[in-house]
């Protein structure tokens, strides 16, 4: 893969953001809102604030460790040792892959909306990732380019979104009573699938390596995306309650169609907002692809393992994925991988500020963001689920018995020269 030209601020921001806004808005939103009520524009907020303060956490990290493509896998190496690092980089890998087939099959769910048969569902997906993987393979360059022309047009037509269904039904103030239907567990269950919708600024860290002056770039770039996603974000999850009233959401993989469909908004509106939410899943899916692979090569030179095809393991595992079925559940599958690789952020912060290392870009309000943020990532991942923390505990074992494997292979080739 030709990588010789550096990205600039901007190329880094939109490939940020097209891994960003996707899946968690043109897909997620209305499995968001079935589950909190409108609490659910309340569990967006809360989100927002959690993922600023991991968001200013990996800045920081990624200002001191510029040498790197691994994103949080490579900082917890770096900070708390080998089999830490491991655990994390095992995480990120499985969760991206696992995510990127949930994004496949939001891209399947709005095709089918143009008359497509539903048993092309799992089809379109599995044609969309080896499209994606081969356009990975001509290169980041590629990838930035696609990623700008979709972003800018998904956050127009999500803006458009926003403004035009209060301007078509008003403010519909009973869609919104009660605020919490289901009760507080509703609202974290929602704020876990809403990280989900946040969670992919880490590709801008893998991005440091690649980015011209990326110890200044990537800081900027990560704290960019969190603030413009958060703002269009909840505006659209606005929007939505407004529309109709929470209950009729369900967990439909196109649900900004829906809502424009129950208004009878206009055939422009509804053509324009599926088109953008087809190129928002590619866009993600494909950035997806490029984070996993980097951060996989970056585990594989560090720990020597025996992978000489990372895009190619990226894309099996991710195909498999499909088969955990709809995007709700491989979404919170995926969350206790990431959730856990961001607890740490916070730790790594505290460790690299005690060992005096100091990059371009310094976290403010230390330790309290720190001590924040591994507070709620606790909170965060107790909230998934007991089937989602059954399948995170049991990654995260199957984990630790590679790792200890590749440790004794590696002892016995030592003990062998």
């Amino acid at each position: 893969m030709s990588e010789k030209k550096l990205l600039t601020f901007w190329q880094a921001l939109f490939i940020g953001l097209g891994n960003i806004i996707g899946a968690g808005i043109f897909v997620m939103a209305g499995s968001t809102i079935s589950v909190a009520g409108p609490g659910a524009i309340i569990a967006f907020i809360f989100t927002a604030i959690f993922a600023m303060s991991i968001g200013l956490n990996s800045a920081e990290l990624s200002s001191i460790f510029t040498d790197v493509e691994g994103g949080v896998y490579s900082f917890t190496l770096k900070t708390l040792g080998e089999m830490s690092g491991f655990l994390v980089g095992w995480f990120r890998v499985i969760s991206y892959v696992i995510g990127g087939a949930a994004t496949a099959l939001g891209f399947s769910g709005y095709l089918l909306l143009f008359g497509l048969p539903k048993t092309l569902y799992y089809t379109l997906a599995v044609i969309l990732i080896v499209i994606l993987l081969v356009l990975d393979y001509f290169g980041i360059g590629t990838v930035a380019e696609v990623d700008t022309i979709f972003v800018i047009i998904n956050i127009s037509s999500l803006i458009l979104f926003s403004l035009t269904i209060p301007i078509i039904v008003g403010i519909k103030v009973h869609n919104f009573v009660p605020l919490f239907p289901h009760g507080i567990q509703g609202v974290l269950t929602t704020s876990n699938l809403a990280f989900f919708s946040y969670s992919g600024f880490n590709t801008i860290v893998t991005l440091t390596p690649s980015t011209k002056n990326g110890e200044k770039v990537i800081p900027r770039a990560i704290v960019m995306s969190l603030i413009i996603t958060s703002i269009i974000y909840i505006s659209v999850i606005f929007s939505m309650v407004d529309a109709m009233p929470w209950y009729y959401y369900g967990q439909t993989s196109a649900p900004l169609s829906l809502a424009l469909s129950q208004i009878h908004a206009p055939t422009w509106l509804f053509l324009i907002t599926s088109i953008s939410a087809i190129l928002a899943t590619i866009s993600v899916t494909l950035s997806i692809i490029v984070a996993s692979e980097r951060t996989l090569r970056q585990l594989s030179r560090d720990f020597q393992l025996p992978v000489k095809h990372e895009l190619l393991v990226v894309g099996g595992i991710m195909l498999a994925s499909l088969l955990l079925g709809n995007v709700e559940a491989i979404a919170l599958a995926s969350n206790f991988g990431i959730i856990f690789s961001y607890m740490l952020t916070g730790l790594e912060v505290i460790i690299v500020r005690r060992k005096g290392l100091r990059g371009s870009f310094r976290s403010p309000a230390f330790p309290v963001i720190q001590v924040f943020a591994i507070i709620l990532s606790a909170l965060f991942m107790i909230s998934l689920g007991l089937n989602s923390l059954e399948i995170g505990v049991v990654t995260l074992f199957i984990g630790i018995l590679v790792y200890e494997t590749l440790r004794e292979v590696k002892a016995h080739e030592n003990r062998k020269k």
